[in-house]
């Protein structure tokens, strides 16, 4: 007899909208969550049944789990199981698992106790002809007399319903049947060829489309090459397990780079034994078959056929294949029926199995010969030019694998200067990848190699670089990086020439650039042709900009030129007419840039060559460019893109090797919380870059954490210690000194020291910054002189060089602002109001759309004194107090925890003036100390 619950009808996604799985961190699932959606809604009135069916690893097991955690988020009663493959034969061995589960729980007040009744009497049970019937009545009379115990649903989760026996499966779907009334959910998971469940309805999980692979393959691990993030989708092939499995074993600390050498990647051993169970009983023969198609790079079966031939594979292996329901072949082409089937296959292959494919694919006559001479190295037992050669020529510099293929050719190569040749070359690669592991391998062998003087060059150019990447001392960088330089002319480029670009902060230090510049400078002057070369202009421009500053603009107005047409294939900077596409040459125009304090420029360069270097997996080139273009930002006053570009640069920057990036990141951020006022964080932040800096002599990283500290002491109404860090920048030899940032922090050392009443000690300072502008002029210098002259200015001709400095260079924002705020501050203490009006409405509504609080703050207050009421006086509070604007101001400060010297600075007030309006707010609120402000203010 049919029950009611027989006629419901299966549960349509459309039914209800999503409500139990909001927040959910499933990626391309949204219809499968609909459905389990409905799914718990009709359980929690009455009983209901699905059967979720997926091939293995598209996250059928996910969507249990998601679905079990909202049910206990409902307040559902939740059982978990999983059927156990070796308990598959045993009858009643399901049933048993569930009602022991059920027992274990018997402790809580919902579960009743007295299930083992049931257990025992299953386990004991003869295989009498009446089995069958005894778990049908145990199923039911236990879930009825757990249902009559508990208020809430219950729901039962079985997940790898495959494996468990047929006579258990049964007797609980039967005895949720016939339980219509009862609040209970049974969801199984099984794979789509279990037929003993086709009357409940079923929700089919299948492969991701190509969005959701990609979205959920970068949160995975965000930072793959696209060559590689495009070769994991294709070997996934919309598996969520496979994408996810393949993306936790590249980003392994152990992660081998050879074995990106592999025709699968690898999907890490708890995947890759799932997959390979498939594999038993397979006979031998088939599965060197199955090897060799996944190293042929073809799917015919014809060209399949005949490369077995040559191998001695047995002409029936692959019909046994298929047999084995591994491959399926249509049309004369073989696939296989999962699509994590080939990493298994290779993974699980013995040594005989690989050679004897290996030595058949590296025999063929067709086929790419890059791909058969990694057919032959891979069973090389000595050395091999031809294959060395053809590896070397076959290998691109965007290839995730370059280091690995490049090391194996070394290996090959009979002559000694061809070995070190290529292990030099494959070093590059590694460093450009930031690739430290396998640089120091690579460095470690070629020193142990004799070598000719090139070579040594070329050796100990790649000492600094890895000196560069492990400990992040300049000094020590810099002593390798000269001993490159001594055979000068014997080799274009030299080997150096990547490096000066990394190092481009010591490279302004007075003390380095006396020793490197005359180098680089050789180097330049052997051959006219060598000042279009970006890496060697660039270095010499932040060695000596007044002198390089003329070629360093040739090759920015070209670059930019380039940059305003359409970019590349993977959304790069365009490659110059003749030359193919090149990131360390395009992160050495975006360092071209930010030496010559052009901004606009490098914000116009440095995305795309961002991306290009992102795109070949150059993380180290990567790094580079993204410290520089943050610098460029902080000029522009971009303060998304600087928080933007830290975040989203945050894990290249990851690991210790690479923690002075990381640092040079965080020295952005800082400045940009100096713009908010958010002081606690700012210090904590300061803190740990200096700490880093200061043992390792890293002037330039330290310099702009005092610059940071000083723009946030000016900030907050303390110019005293804001002179005090500023003016460090400016004396040379000390750790934080630099030329570039003292010129960059020229406005905020002249503000502190005037308000410090220390005017007379920067005059010095600022006239530097004016001669050195005269000889090589530029936007930023320039403004800064002016802004700065005009503070130090004691007359009326101070308003000149205000609107000296606010002529052109618009989108310098935030320097802009401060310029305005200070000529209105001066237009009001001359009594020109309206004047000052103007300017000081622009600067607080530039302050305000770059997101500098506490820079708002003060515009705003000044234009209050100016006469023109900021939008904070008209607050309700205020009014119910009958509160002046300027009262306003005062009580909102000093209930934020300000003293009254930081209140005064802020308002332009002095502290007996902030003390005159508190007692005034302190009458007119009733409040008798700060600390009774935050509760008045906010009834």
């Amino acid at each position: 007899m049919r029950t009611a619950h027989a006629h419901r009808q299966p549960i349509a996604p459309e039914e209800a909208a999503r409500s139990h799985f909001s927040g959910s961190a499933l990626i391309g699932r949204e219809r499968e969550l609909r459905t389990l959606d409905v799914f718990l809604s009709r359980t929690a009135r009455a009983a209901e049944l699905l059967v979720v069916t997926g091939d293995l690893g598209t996250g059928r097991s996910a969507l249990l789990r998601e679905t079990a955690h909202a049910a206990r988020r409902e307040g559902f009663v939740v059982l978990e199981a999983r059927g156990r493959r070796a308990e598959s034969g045993l009858r009643g061995a399901g049933l048993t698992l569930v009602l022991s589960q059920l027992e274990a729980t018997a402790t809580q007040p919902h579960v009743p106790a007295g299930l083992n009744e049931y257990v025992d009497r299953l386990t004991h049970t003869p295989n009498a002809e009446d089995f069958a019937g005894f778990t049908h009545w145990a199923a039911l009379t236990a879930l009825t007399t757990v249902c009559a115990n508990i208020e809430a649903p219950l729901l039962l989760v079985l997940d790898d319903g495959q494996w468990f026996d047929t006579e258990s499966l049964r007797a609980l779907v039967a005895a949720v049947r016939r339980l219509p009334r009862r609040r209970i959910g049974l969801l199984i998971a099984t794979t789509p060829d279990d037929s003993r469940l086709t009357e409940p309805p079923r929700l089919a999980t299948g492969p991701l489309d190509a969005d959701a692979s990609g979205r959920l393959l970068r949160r995975c691990h965000p930072f793959l090459s696209a060559p590689l993030f495009d070769r994991v989708l294709r070997e996934a092939a919309g598996n969520p397990a496979g994408i996810t499995q393949i993306a936790r074993a590249l980003s392994a600390p152990d992660a081998s780079p050879a074995a990106l050498l592999a025709p699968r990647l690898p999907l890490g051993d708890r995947l890759q034994e799932a997959v390979a169970a498939r594999l038993r009983g397979l006979d031998p023969a088939a599965h060197t078959f199955l090897l060799l198609a996944v190293h042929a790079g073809t799917d015919r079966m014809d060209a399949l056929r005949d490369v077995a031939r040559a191998a001695g594979i047995p002409a029936d292996a692959p019909a046994a294949a298929e047999a084995a329901g591994l491959v399926t072949v249509q049309d004369g082409r073989l696939s296989f029926r999962h699509p994590l089937m080939p990493s298994a296959v290779h993974w699980t292959s013995s040594f005989t199995q690989r050679r004897r494919v290996h030595l058949a694919l590296g025999a063929s006559r067709t086929g790419d010969p890059y791909r058969r001479a990694l057919h032959r190295a891979a069973v090389s037992a000595r050395p091999d030019e031809a294959t060395a050669a053809a590896l070397e020529e076959g290998v691109t510099d965007d290839l995730p694998q370059a280091v690995a293929v490049l090391e194996t050719a070394a290996d090959l190569s009979p002559a000694r200067k061809d070995r070190i040749r290529r292990l030099i070359k494959a070093a590059d690669a590694a460093s450009v990848r930031a690739e430290t592991d396998a640089l120091r391998a690579l460095v470690r062998r070629i020193g142990a190699l004799p070598t000719e003087p090139h070579e040594a060059a070329s050796a100990a150019a790649l000492e600094a670089r890895l000196a560069c990447l492990e400990d992040s001392v300049p000094g020590h960088a810099l002593s390798l990086l000269t001993k490159s330089f001594s055979p000068l002319h014997s080799q274009w480029p030299p080997a150096f020439l990547p490096l000066p670009t990394v190092l481009y902060g010591a490279l302004a230090e007075p003390a380095w650039s006396r020793r490197v510049e005359p180098l680089l400078s050789a180097v330049l002057h052997a051959d006219p042709a060598r000042r279009q070369s970006a890496g060697l202009v660039a270095a010499l421009c932040w060695a000596d900009r007044a002198v390089y500053a003329p070629a360093g603009r040739v090759l920015l107005d070209e670059a930019t030129r380039r940059a305003a047409g359409a970019l590349s294939r993977e959304g790069g900077l365009p490659a110059p007419s003749g030359q193919t596409a090149d990131s360390a040459r395009d992160g050495a125009l975006v360092a071209t840039a930010v030496a010559l304090d052009d901004p606009a420029a490098a914000r116009a360069i440095g995305p795309p060559a961002l991306r290009h270097a992102l795109a070949r997996g150059h993380h180290g080139t990567a790094l580079a460019v993204a410290t520089q273009l943050q610098i460029a930002y902080l000029h522009l006053g971009d303060r998304t893109a600087v928080l933007d570009l830290a975040e989203g640069s945050r894990q290249w920057a990851a690991t210790p090797e690479k923690s002075y990036s990381r640092m040079m990141l965080d020295a952005g951020v800082a400045q940009v919380r100096a713009w908010e006022g958010d002081d606690d964080r700012h210090r904590r932040l300061t803190d740990g870059i200096l700490s880093y800096a200061l043992p390792r002599r890293l002037n330039l990283l330290a310099a702009r954490a005092r610059w940071a500290r000083g723009l946030m002491a000016l900030a907050h109404g303390r110019p005293e210690e804001a002179y005090e860090q500023l003016r460090l920048l400016w004396h040379d030899g000390g750790d934080c000194a630099h030329p570039f940032v003292a010129r960059w922090a020229l406005g905020d050392l002249v503000a502190a020291a005037v308000a410090a009443g220390q005017g007379d000690e920067v005059r010095p300072y600022v006239e530097r910054a004016h001669r050195f502008d005269e000889r090589s002029p530029c936007e930023p210098l320039r403004q800064l002189v002016a802004r700065s002259q005009a503070l130090l200015c004691e007359t009326a001709e101070a308003g000149a060089s205000f609107a000296e400095a606010l002529t052109g260079g618009e989108e310098l924002r935030f320097e802009r602002a401060r310029t305005r705020l200070a000529f209105g501050e001066w237009l009001r203490r001359q009594r020109h109001v309206s004047a000052a009006r103007e300017q000081l409405q622009q600067a607080r509504d530039l302050f305000g759309a770059l997101g500098a609080d506490i820079w708002y703050r003060r515009a705003a207050s000044e234009l209050l004194a100016a006469g023109d009421a900021a939008p904070s006086a008209n607050v309700v509070w205020a009014q119910r107090f009958g509160l002046t604007p300027r009262e306003t101001q005062v009580a909102e400060l000093a209930a934020a925890g300000l003293t009254n010297q930081k209140i005064g600075w802020q308002l332009g007030l002095t502290p007996r003036t902030v003390a005159s309006h508190l007692s005034q707010v302190f009458v007119k609120t009733g409040a008798s100390s700060r600390k009774q402000l935050p509760p008045l203010l906010r009834r």
